[in-house]
Parts: structure tokens; C-alpha cells; sequence
């Protein structure tokens, strides 16, 4: 699929009009991988809100060295990160939001029973995800969720990109030991 990465040149005449443009590009990929990575889909909406502002206040800034997408993504990782440094995460534990079973649905097939099947293997593997430490969660979310390469992700959470390897390596043993504890339980 091939995504739009650059601006229309008409949307350079005002900040607010390449914000909307930017929002309406993006505004539910990153609102979704916000929402996988806190597992609050309010939460998920002020830190996607922010994401946006802080694009805005920086537009200028950007230096169009990678892709705008990018550059997004990297904000709302940072965003997400300093949720979890805060003082409420730390002291009050969110709840998993059904937001993200709605959203995993849509793509289900139409027939009852597959769909249902779908359905409970999808909140299955989401569970696990959700359940790593965040630093395991985002590599794997911004790996295989948004399709990056190596590169991108480790590019996005500013770590080389051994540190990826290594985090998708610990997060894919985790997420596999959790699950055969799952089947054999």
C-alpha cells in the first residue's frame, strides 16, 4: 500500500490547514497504536490529542528528513512513555477499554462462527500483547501492528536498532512462553 508522505503544495499556505491534512492522514493509525500501547482508549484520545498539538507547535521544525508518518509515530511514542513515567500510571492501574476488541472486529469475516473464533484468537493475542512491559509492547506494536522495519522502529523510540532486535527477541519469548502457559494451564 502505498501511503501519501508528503503534503499537497497547497496545504503549505497555513499551519492549520497541514494539521488537518496530517490528522485526517493519520489521526487513527496513531490513535490506534496509542491505544494498544496505553490500554485506554480515553487515555489513548487526550494522548493522541496531544500528539497533534505538539505536531503543530513543531511543523516548522520538521526537516522532512524521514517520513512525516514517522516523525508522528516517534511523537506518540514519546507521548505514550512519558503516561507511563507519570504519577497517575504509576499509582492508578487503567483498565483494558472494549474500544479495542470493536476495533480488531472489523475486519472479521461474516460468517457467525469464524467470526467468533476470529474474535477470541484476536483479544487472546492482544491480551498477551498488553500484557508485556511497555518497552516490549511498543517494539512489537510498531513492528508488526504498523509493519516498520527494524530501522524505522528503532529510528521512532530513538535506540539503536540491536536494542529493537533485542526487545522484539525478549517480547516474542515472553509472549510464547506466556501463551504455551496458557494451553497447557
Amino acid at each position: 500500500m502505498n501511503e501519501v508522505e508528503t503534503m499537497p503544495a497547497s496545504l503549505e499556505v497555513t499551519r492549520e490547514a497541514r494539521l488537518k491534512w496530517l490528522m485526517q492522514q493519520y489521526g487513527e493509525k496513531i490513535f490506534h497504536l496509542v491505544s494498544l500501547t496505553v490500554k485506554n482508549h480515553a487515555l489513548a484520545d487526550d494522548i493522541t490529542q496531544n500528539v497533534f498539538i505538539k505536531a503543530y507547535r513543531h511543523l516548522d521544525q520538521f526537516r522532512g528528513d524521514g517520513q512525516i508518518k514517522h516523525w508522528l509515530y516517534k511523537i506518540a511514542m514519546n507521548e505514550s512513555k512519558k503516561h507511563f513515567r507519570s504519577w497517575s500510571f504509576r499509582n492508578i492501574f487503567p483498565t483494558m477499554d472494549d474500544h479495542l476488541g470493536d476495533l480488531m472486529d472489523r475486519q472479521a469475516n461474516n460468517q457467525v462462527e469464524e467470526e467468533i473464533l476470529n474474535r477470541v484468537k484476536r483479544e487472546e493475542i492482544v491480551t498477551y500483547i498488553q500484557s508485556l512491559a511497555p518497552k516490549y509492547r511498543q517494539v512489537i506494536l510498531l513492528h508488526y501492528y504498523e509493519d516498520l522495519s527494524i530501522a524505522e522502529v528503532a529510528e521512532i523510540l530513538s535506540v539503536s536498532q540491536e536494542v529493537v532486535r533485542t526487545r522484539l527477541h525478549r517480547a516474542r519469548k515472553q509472549l510464547k512462553k506466556t501463551m504455551s502457559k496458557e494451553v497447557k494451564g
